[in-house]
């Protein structure tokens, strides 16, 4: 798998069962059609919360709370091993927590450790 860079960015769901706007995605809004997802770069939760005005992120908790949205990825949390030699990311893989290596160095999940062993 090529080197991305999509563990640095939050991807939400509309899950509406309609189009709808979400007025705290983008810069004036974004228009998502059901099931359509959006990426924004870093962590939406918070971009949103640590803003002078609460406006947009209560509208985000309105949004979640209601079942019109969902936080479907988050950015990652980087971990560095033991040795100081490397970094993993934190991982699921199923409803089993786990690391794999950062999608900016060898892409997302072949190495997938399973931390309950």
């Amino acid at each position: 798998m090529a080197n991305n860079t999509t563990d640095l960015y939050t991807t939400v769901k509309n899950v509406s069962g309609s189009t709808a706007v979400f007025g705290f995605l983008g810069t004036h809004g974004k228009r998502l059609a059901d099931d359509e997802t959006y990426s924004v770069p870093g962590d939406l939760v918070t971009k949103l919360g640590s803003k002078k005005s609460q406006r947009q992120f209560k509208a985000l908790e309105k949004a979640l709370l209601a079942g019109a949205l969902e936080i479907i990825k988050s950015p990652s949390v980087y971990l560095l091993d033991e040795d100081g030699v490397g970094t993993a990311e934190l991982a699921m893989a199923g409803r089993t927590l786990g690391t794999t290596d950062p999608s900016y160095t060898q892409g997302a999940d072949p190495n997938f450790v399973n931390n309950d062993d």
